[in-house]
């Protein structure tokens, strides 16, 4: 069973991103976070999260700028992504496959995540994000 790492990003109004998988993918039309399996090349989970990121949503993170947020107890491991930089395109082939893996995204609060069927998101880790963000706030 391949790591996956999966990053969740958080913006100012209280918004996480979200994706939507494409018709190429077993699981079309579910909602996800940015995320995938880890290669060896990596050299750790945090390093394959941040080029998932880049590789699914554009976005540039160091691993400096995330935190750990949990893992489903398996293969799947969570980070938020304190701070990043680039504006969001899922319009990019991926570098292996050639193929465009998503073909939506949006910007949505916990409760509009609640609110989607298609979606197997952990709110629980969401929560913990957004208390995270308040406290780095706070201090």
């Amino acid at each position: 069973m391949k790591l996956v790492g999966i990053v969740v990003c958080l913006n100012g109004n209280h918004e996480f991103l979200i994706i939507r998988r494409s018709s190429i993918d077993e699981r079309a039309g579910e909602w996800t976070m940015p995320g995938g399996h880890i290669e060896e090349s990596d050299d750790s989970i945090e390093n394959g999260a941040a080029r998932e990121l880049k590789e699914e949503a554009n976005l540039d993170c160091s691993v400096q700028n995330m935190r750990y947020l949990g893992s489903n107890g398996k293969n799947k491991y969570y980070f938020w992504a304190k701070e990043w930089t680039g504006d969001v395109n899922i319009d990019k082939p991926n570098p292996e496959t050639g193929k465009i893996e998503h073909d939506q995204y949006r910007w949505a609060t916990i409760d509009d995540i609640k609110e989607i069927d298609n979606s197997k998101i952990p709110i629980y880790l969401l929560e913990k994000a957004l208390e995270m963000s308040e406290n780095e706030t706070d201090s």
